[in-house]
């Protein structure tokens, strides 16, 4: 049960972390621009490729260790963060990276 414990709780945080992300992007990008056309595609392009992949990514989880799965997961969506942090701390941060 101890184990169970810690791989929902790194979750709950991996998925808060992410949709807060989201989030912060979403103003980022309101207060930048303020476009609501552009707003409204930052969130298409956060929401749109969960959509598309996930019923593939479902398929191909249920073949590979799960554990393994999780930690590609988390460590791309964790360089992505870190890769828009740079890009705001350099002062270099522009709306089409994050449509990327």
């Amino acid at each position: 049960m101890r184990t169970f414990f810690v791989v929902w709780s790194g979750q709950l945080v991996s998925l808060v972390g992410t949709n807060l992300t989201s989030f912060a992007l979403a103003i980022f990008v309101f207060q930048e621009t303020g476009s609501a056309t552009q707003l409204a595609g930052i969130l298409l392009a956060s929401q749109l490729p969960q959509l598309l992949f996930t019923p593939i990514a479902g398929a191909l989880v249920d073949r590979w260790d799960r554990r393994w799965a999780m930690i590609l997961a988390d460590a791309g969506a964790g360089i992505g963060t870190l890769a828009l942090a740079a890009l705001l701390f350099f002062d270099s941060l522009e709306i089409w990276h994050l449509y990327i």
